[in-house]
């Protein structure tokens, strides 16, 4: 088990250095001078009481111009930080705005809607109720009319 975790250990750090020196190649055939990437710096080895190796943790030492890069690449960062908060707010804003002018509105149709049928519930009793007086005088005509008869 010791064994696996060494070797595995072992590989990792070929691979690293392998992948930071196709790193650096890439970087020259482009055309690109700068300085090493902080994961270039030699890495000291030291051997512990079984003969493993430890690979030492790379200290971060960058050139001007890598820093240089790196405070332009913050800045932008923070710059679109800003614009993206802005442009939150602003949409709140625009959705609040066009959230109240959607509530008004269907309030507006709720009342409206409302009105016309209480209206035709106006009509419906005023209807029923001339309906009810005409069959009241027609009841009353029958009996009279039946009463005359007797």
């Amino acid at each position: 088990m010791e064994e696996r975790r060494e070797s595995t250990k072992r590989m990792r750090a070929a691979a690293g250095t392998q992948r930071n020196e196709e790193d650096a190649a890439s970087q020259v055939s482009a055309g690109v001078v700068a300085a090493a990437p902080s994961s270039m710096i030699a890495a000291a080895t030291e051997t512990d009481g079984e003969g493993t190796s430890i690979v030492a943790e790379p200290e971060a030492v960058g050139s001007a111009e890598t820093e240089e890069h790196i405070q332009r690449i913050l800045l932008a960062i923070d710059s679109f930080t800003r614009k993206v908060s802005e442009m939150l707010e602003s949409g709140r804003a625009m959705f609040k705005d066009l959230a109240a002018d959607f509530e008004d509105r269907l309030c507006t149709i709720h009342r409206e809607r409302v009105e016309r049928w209480e209206e035709e519930i106006r009509e419906l009793r005023a209807r029923d109720a001339a309906n009810e007086q005409t069959r009241a005088v027609i009841h009353n005509a029958q009996l009279q009319l039946f009463h005359v008869r007797d």
